[in-house]
């Protein structure tokens, strides 16, 4: 591409920073010139601090009123034509759908970034299934004008509408990237813990399996449980309306098995304490960036054969790939690993391998810009 301006839009002013901001320094490395466009927060503030141009909008998750979108809409309208921008990248449903409005009567270059599908391609309610044909209407009108739509699976483009139509513009670059010098097994943290410490970091919302793992976990043989531990790092997510519920938390403050830990800063110090990551996930990922991290820290890995989460796993080589929403196939595949100890190693090598090879941010960031030329 000719153009060295870009404007990178996301309605998450912490999920732009922690997942975005390393893409962001990336493009500034690479010659361009960013922008950002997110809600007014701290982490606005650290953004800028950064040296990057940032311009808040009034979209949030949990606040998307008719009134604010427009304002939006014409803001980033005007933002794009005032600093001569070329190329407009945005991340999730809300800014895709405020970068395609913004930028319907214009040459600029637009990018679409679907990072999963989300809540309402995992379940088969009523309800979420009419929400489903919705987002299909709108990612099929977001499609004709988007220059490219970027997603983290394969699998995801079977969901959409007249997908062969846009076959040429839909690309998939796996994941978001993991930064495999900060998340590396060399931090391993030796602990005199004679037990096997299993880690889940994620969102705390149903549909991530925190039910059914906790039930399997709680259900191992008396022997086996005796000899393992369940960490779960993260909060509900309160800005879902699938969130786990403090009531279902509360249950297990007493559990020798099982620890919610809340809202952690230090999960690498956390992953380096670890024997094994656990993911029972049934949210339609794109590629969860709590397994990347787990991979790059060398770690056995159990998740599930959802789309994204099965381009992580090969099963016995690095970990178990294993049937959603079952507490039974969790509970074995628990059991399985524990008796796979001597192997812990040989997976951990593999699993690191992957990330470095795969999913590190140098990687992922490359193969991104490197369509947007095309």
């Amino acid at each position: 591409m000719t153009s060295k301006n870009i404007l990178l839009l996301a309605h998450d002013g912490e999920d732009f920073y922690k997942a975005r901001m390393p893409f962001a320094r990336y493009l500034i490395q690479d010659g361009f010139r960013v922008f950002v466009i997110v809600p007014q927060d701290e982490y606005s503030d650290l953004i800028h601090n950064e040296g990057i141009e940032v311009q808040h909008s009034s979209i949030e998750r949990d606040n998307t009123n008719p009134v604010n979108l427009i304002k939006t809409i014409s803001g980033i309208r005007r933002y794009v034509e005032k600093n001569d921008i070329d190329l407009i990248h945005s991340f999730k449903f809300i800014p895709n759908f405020i970068n395609v409005a913004s930028n319907l009567f214009n040459r600029k270059k637009v990018v679409l970034h679907i990072a999963g599908l989300g809540i309402a391609f995992a379940n088969n309610s009523f309800n979420y299934r009419l929400i489903r044909i919705i987002f299909r209407i709108l990612f099929f009108f977001q499609f004709l004008r988007a220059d490219l739509v970027i997603i983290q699976n394969p699998d995801d483009f079977n969901d959409f509408l007249f997908k062969n139509s846009f076959r040429n513009k839909i690309k998939v670059v796996k994941g978001s990237g993991v930064n495999i010098e900060f998340f590396n097994p060399k931090n391993k943290i030796s602990t005199d813990k004679s037990k096997s410490i299993f880690l889940c970091t994620t969102r705390l919302i149903w549909e991530k399996g925190i039910a059914e793992m906790a039930k399997a976990f709680d259900s191992l043989p008396e022997k086996i449980r005796s000899d393992v531990e369940l960490l779960i790092i993260g909060d509900p997510d309160t800005k879902n309306p699938r969130a786990v519920s403090e009531e279902f938390i509360d249950r297990y403050k007493t559990n020798p098995t099982i620890r919610f830990l809340g809202r952690k800063a230090n999960i690498q110090d956390y992953l380096n304490l670890s024997q094994v990551f656990i993911l029972p996930t049934y949210y339609r990922e794109g590629i969860p960036r709590s397994i990347l991290e787990a991979l790059a820290c060398g770690l056995p890995i159990i998740t599930t054969t959802v789309p994204g989460c099965n381009l992580t796993v090969k099963s016995g080589e690095n970990g178990y790939l294993i049937e959603p929403r079952s507490v039974d196939e969790i509970r074995t595949s628990v059991e399985k690993m524990l008796s796979q100890k001597t192997h812990w190693k040989k997976m951990g090598e593999y699993s690191r391998k992957l990330a470095v090879s795969e999913f590190s941010e140098e990687v992922v960031f490359g193969q991104i810009v490197n369509l947007y030329s095309r």
